[in-house]
């Protein structure tokens, strides 16, 4: 039986084929989002290093990896991108604790299945919105449709992390250490409360320039309810 890390190289060249291929991307930026050499890129292509073969599962995952890495990249989101790989490389080799199924089956399906439709609908918008910026002539115009882009495209990720890590039946607690760091976020999201732009005399401005900087004190308002929800019920983390 093949072991995960062994599977690596097939991965590379299956990722590496729909990037290049399908999306037209280049070699040297595919090298670098992949974490190898632009002449390994070259082998993949040509067959000479990793198995393309696949079945139907891996397939799937390979596709939608594909997408999701070629939409970050077009939103100029590089690193982004090769850190998707890597996660995805890492979940493949990472530990799952077993734990019992806390979601009977026909449920955690009927949940997965509104959170897939829910994703395509944000990668559909990122798309279109990608699409029109691309389309805009004012700068804030285009600023404003990118950052829907992004954020859709945020949205559709969020949602495909939640997917695997329920499909994974593995422990999503946050454990006291990381709820620890979670919250020392608090502090800065007060000073941002403190701060707000809404506070600043930003009324005779355009109602452009309004939308984007009112979207930062929407955003500052969402991580503080973030972090209540986040790290409601959990425990305190033990004094050394």
């Amino acid at each position: 039986m093949e072991k995960p890390e062994e599977a690596f190289p097939r991965i590379r060249a299956l990722l590496t084929h729909k990037l290049v291929k399908k999306y037209g991307l280049k070699k040297s930026l595919v090298a670098h989002v992949m974490g190898v050499s632009p002449s390994a890129v070259t082998q993949y292509l040509a067959g000479r290093r990793g198995r393309r073969q696949s079945d139907a599962k891996l397939a799937e995952e390979i596709e939608g990896l594909a997408a999701r890495v070629a939409r970050k990249i077009e939103l100029g989101l590089v690193e982004a991108a090769a850190s998707e790989v890597q996660a995805y490389l890492n979940q493949l080799i990472s530990p799952k604790p077993a734990q019992p199924q806390q979601i009977e089956g026909s449920l955690l399906e009927e949940i997965i299945n509104s959170l897939r439709s829910r994703m395509e609908l944000e990668e559909e918008a990122a798309r279109k919105a990608l699409e029109l910026s691309s389309r805009a002539t004012s700068p804030l115009a285009k600023l404003l449709l990118k950052q829907m882009a992004v954020d859709s495209l945020r949205h559709a990720d969020i949602i495909n992390m939640v997917i695997v890590a329920l499909r994974s039946g593995g422990d999503t607690s946050i454990n006291a250490p990381d709820a620890t760091l979670i919250s020392q976020m608090s502090i800065f999201e007060s000073l941002s409360e403190a701060q707000k732009l809404s506070e600043t005399p930003i009324a005779s401005l355009s109602p452009a320039i309004r939308a984007l900087l009112l979207s930062i004190d929407m955003d500052e308002e969402k991580h503080e309810k973030l972090l209540k929800i986040a790290l409601s019920g959990q425990p305190a983390e033990p004094e050394a």
